[in-house]
């Protein structure tokens, strides 16, 4: 009798056009990857190396951007955005979101330059099942109007414990190109299962 256990972490992102009327459309609903940084996390948490508080292995910030230019060019092995959204002020002035700069851990190293990551809601937050949980993100009306997309990327908070909030990638998609306006929102509905 064996007593190991496997993990396969697996994931699936459906975004949506949501309407002032309350319209929706859904837009792109495909599988993503679980990258090479949630592995880095759940080894530190499991081995007693990084943090001693459970809050730093959540997952509690995204980040969009715009840099793909082949959506079939991606793996485990990504640990970055391609060309995230790069300032506080290019989420929009009118943005509802919560912006932090951190800076993030990036193939093994914590980055001098600051990332403007937005914060995940514990209200967007939700248990499916068991082994599944949803992040809901909201991309509102007055965030990246006039920004075309292509990207997205969910970051555990900050595995190694350290002072600064090291945030590092634990899934990534690029999904098909779209221009974000005032027209809608994007919501970004994002399972992972364990």
């Amino acid at each position: 009798m064996s007593n190991k256990q496997y993990m396969n972490p697996t994931g699936h992102l459906q975004i949506f056009k949501v309407y002032e009327d309350g319209g929706e459309e859904l837009y792109f609903d495909e599988n993503n990857v679980i990258t090479s940084g949630m592995g880095v996390g759940l080894s530190h948490l499991f081995a007693g190396s990084g943090s001693d508080n459970i809050v730093d292995y959540q997952i509690r910030n995204f980040l969009v951007g715009s840099g793909v230019t082949d959506a079939t060019d991606y793996s485990a092995s990504t640990y970055m955005l391609r060309a995230g959204v790069s300032s506080v002020a290019n989420w929009g002035a009118d943005t509802q979101l919560s912006i932090e700069s951190l800076y993030p851990i990036q193939d093994a190293v914590i980055q001098a330059a600051a990332i403007p990551l937005a914060r995940i809601r514990f209200s967007n937050i939700h248990k499916v099942t068991n082994t599944s949980v949803r992040y809901t993100l909201v991309l509102d009306r007055n965030t990246l109007n006039g920004k075309y997309l292509n990207e997205v990327g969910l970051f555990m908070r900050n595995p190694r414990g350290t002072v600064a909030v090291n945030p590092i990638l634990v899934a990534y998609r690029p999904f098909t190109e779209i221009t974000k306006t005032s027209d809608f929102s994007l919501i970004f509905r994002w399972t992972l299962q364990f």
